[in-house]
């Protein structure tokens, strides 16, 4: 059973307290102290009072509080500090096997405890560099909040979803591979001199199943006294995390995700041999009434102005290949044109990603090395979960970026079309793949209808029509068949 914490109203609630906490904490919330005019700060307050703390190490600062708050802890030592862990369940890091093995154990098991505990601590960096403490703080969390990126794409999806031992179960600790030793100048210490600080370390991690090698860089390591035992010297992040992309377009595909997610009754886009989509199509600005009789097409017939050069359309999935967690989808686009027009794509389907795959993918397609490098520049045709308000692009994009192709309407809509009525279709336009537009003429722009477990049921694009003028041309779904 849930615990309201971990619902989105608990969640909700933890925030609430986590601000009214802040607001008395800081002095703020009483509407006398309201600034106006000239006066009204142009930042939030923790920037104004934090100059130097990023969003990222705001964010840090608030998910310690958070952790607070679900542990029931009293709130005390200011904005985002915790009172220190009980040290004798922290391991002592005083080498590179240690350093890369916690830090594994960290991302891989989810323990926020000693994530934090591998990175520096604010009083040996005030001490090593001679700064006040709170300068020291907000340097740790800045550090810290350039590694989310990476910690969160260790995060475990919803635990139907996940493989058992999720991508711990998929990647071996290879080491760590610390960098030059450096005194606390930078320049490369000497044989007599002290090191405190390596530079450009790399922690190797293997995909066992694909023999593939992922590098996490950590820019700098520190060797500093203890906080628990000054005798002795620590290893200790001062950079953030930094994961190879290859990883981040493994972990956006899903390729650690539970292969059964691919079968057809789960999966969002059922892609199955045998599945077939039949569209009719028709100029959007005339309407359905002026759409041409495919029999007059057979009887050797031809499209008029301003109608499309195919009144129908079939789609259905001629094979599907399994490599993996992955397979591939051979589909055939039938045209019923003057020229009886077939057109083939192939489809890459993943967990979370559709994409197209070219004759060199084809060709490559049992290589994972070959193909996270394939995807990393490529724009999917279809990310899931779909959500109302997403945005995707390449696969190592973050769902929001402004450099995102494809967009998903804010609302569902209700669809109309002669196969019957369909609620809950996401809206999806933008411009990607051009092999998706048309044989006729290869216009990346489109608008698509998808309905989860029976595919595409609308779709808007630009074409010429028979004397080559540009009409915008909508396929709507007649009928189709779904296999079990």
């Amino acid at each position: 059973m849930t615990s309201s914490s971990e619902t989105p109203r608990g969640r909700r609630g933890l925030r609430a307290a986590l601000l009214v906490w802040v607001a008395l904490v800081l002095g703020v919330g009483c509407a006398g102290d309201e600034p106006s005019g000239e006066d009204r700060p142009l930042r939030p307050l923790v920037y104004t009072e934090h100059p130097d703390l990023t969003p990222e190490g705001a964010a840090v600062r608030e998910q310690r509080l958070l952790r607070q708050l679900r542990g029931g802890a009293e709130l005390s030592g200011g904005w985002g500090r915790l009172e220190e862990p009980d040290a004798g369940e922290l391991p002592l890091i005083d080498d590179e096997e240690a350093l890369g093995r916690a830090l594994f154990e960290a991302l891989i098991e989810r323990n926020e405890a000693l994530w934090d505990h591998l990175f520096i601590a604010p009083e040996s960096y005030a001490e090593l560099v001679k700064v006040s403490e709170d300068r020291a703080r907000e340097f740790v969390d800045v550090q810290m909040g350039g590694a989310l990126a990476t910690w969160e794409s260790f995060e475990p999806s919803r635990s139907s979803e996940g493989a058992d031992g999720g991508l711990g179960r998929l990647l071996e600790l290879q080491g760590l591979e610390l960098g030059e030793g450096r005194t606390i100048q930078g320049p490369v210490a000497g044989e007599d001199e002290e090191v405190v600080q390596h530079w450009g370390n790399v922690l190797r991690l293997r995909y066992a199943e694909a023999d593939v090698e992922f590098e996490l860089r950590i820019p700098r390591i520190f060797r500093v006294p203890s906080p628990h035992d000054p005798t002795r010297k620590v290893l200790v992040l001062a950079s953030p995390v930094e994961a190879d992309r290859r990883l981040q377009t493994l972990v956006a595909l899903g390729l650690h995700l539970k292969p059964e997610l691919l079968r057809s009754r789960e999966y969002p886009f059922p892609l199955k041999e045998g599945n077939f989509w039949r569209y009719r199509r028709y100029n959007k600005a005339l309407g359905q009434d002026e759409t041409v009789d495919p029999l007059d097409f057979a009887m050797g017939g031809q499209a008029a102005a301003g109608t499309p050069r195919a009144p129908e359309v079939i789609v259905e999935v001629m094979g599907v290949e399994q490599y993996g967690t992955w397979r591939l989808v051979h589909l055939m686009r039938s045209y019923e044109d003057a020229d009886f027009t077939r057109a083939h794509e192939r489809w890459v389907l993943t967990p979370r990603r559709i994409y197209y795959c070219n004759s060199r993918c084809q060709a490559n397609i049992d290589d994972l090395s070959y193909l996270l490098e394939y995807f990393e520049y490529q724009v999917p045709i279809f990310s899931f979960p779909l959500e109302p308000g997403q945005r995707w692009g390449r696969a190592g994009l973050k769902v929001g970026s402004d450099a995102a192709s494809f967009s998903v309407d804010e609302s569902w809509h209700h669809v109309e079309t002669p196969a019957g009525g369909f609620v809950g279709a996401y809206a999806i336009e933008g411009t990607g793949p051009l092999t998706l537009s048309s044989p006729y003429f290869k216009l990346p722009g489109q608008r698509r209808y998808v309905v989860p477990g029976r595919g595409v049921v609308r779709r808007e694009l630009r074409e010429p029509d028979a004397g080559g003028q540009l009409i915008d041309v909508v396929e709507e779904l007649v009928e189709y068949r779904i296999m079990p």
